[in-house]
């Protein structure tokens, strides 16, 4: 990967940065999962900030996470429609797609 690649992506680095750190935070697994999307992931937008490569990925977590037809609270609604195991698997995507985001940075 290039440095400019970097740059290019660096704002949806730090948003799943900041999304992984919400995960590891304390709360349970449905407030982490809720934060992380809320206060980072759903500030991206597939087209500028994610690597086209990326987008598929991108776009699962998203449906994932706004699969509720709720007017208000729509990601709260469908992280708490989600069983313990749907939400690991969220997670995981999450993690992975930060790993993969990673994978954009200079290397020294």
């Amino acid at each position: 990967m290039m440095v400019d690649d970097f740059f290019k992506y660096r704002y949806a680095w730090e948003k799943f940065h900041s999304a992984v750190l919400s995960l590891a935070g304390e709360g349970s697994i449905q407030e982490r999962l809720e934060n992380a999307y809320v206060f980072s992931i759903i500030h991206l937008r597939r087209d500028n900030d994610i690597p086209e490569e990326l987008h598929d990925d991108f776009e699962e977590i998203v449906a994932l996470m706004t699969a509720s037809n709720a007017a208000e609270g729509r990601v709260n609604a469908a992280v708490n429609a989600m069983d313990e195991l749907e939400r690991s698997s969220v997670v995981g995507k999450i993690i992975g797609l930060y790993d993969s985001l990673c994978r954009y940075m200079p290397k020294h």
